[in-house]
């Protein structure tokens, strides 16, 4: 199945560019056509109950409207990764928020970690926006 996963991103990579409404049709002849017998494969598997195998072909099945959603519009991204890699330091930082002493403690570090993240992903250095942000007699935006 991993081979088959390499080939679904593979096909997508080659529609990158593409407009949305040709990207939108070769989705749904390249890339539905593949996912629609992988998915037929799962429904072959025979795994032990309660193994590793048969909780991941459960699993795949039970999102499998899902895992086909990005199908339905060119807009939508083949994988959550940029989500997640956005998420992925206020996970890691999660642990550390408990020891906030207060309530608004916990705000503030949000706050800050709300302002941070949003300088990044306007492509700010952090830095240097804070600096702005705390020395301008203006409102500054991210954005």
């Amino acid at each position: 199945m991993y081979h088959k996963i390499n080939e679904f991103y593979a096909i997508e990579r080659n529609l990158e560019g593409l407009e949305p409404e040709e990207k939108h049709k070769q989705r749904q002849e390249r890339l539905k056509p593949a996912l629609d017998v992988s998915f037929l494969r799962l429904e072959t598997v025979n795994a032990s109950s309660g193994t590793k195998l048969s909780k991941t072909v459960k699993y795949a099945m039970n999102e499998k409207k899902y895992l086909y959603r990005f199908l339905e519009s060119p807009y939508v991204p083949i994988d959550n990764n940029r989500a997640e890699n956005a998420i992925r330091p206020f996970v890691a930082g999660r642990k550390n928020w408990l020891f906030s002493n207060t309530q608004n403690g916990a705000g503030a570090s949000a706050l800050i970690y709300s302002l941070a993240v949003t300088s990044c992903a306007n492509g700010l250095n952090v830095e240097n926006y804070f600096y702005r942000l705390l020395t301008s007699d203006e409102p500054v935006m991210p954005w």
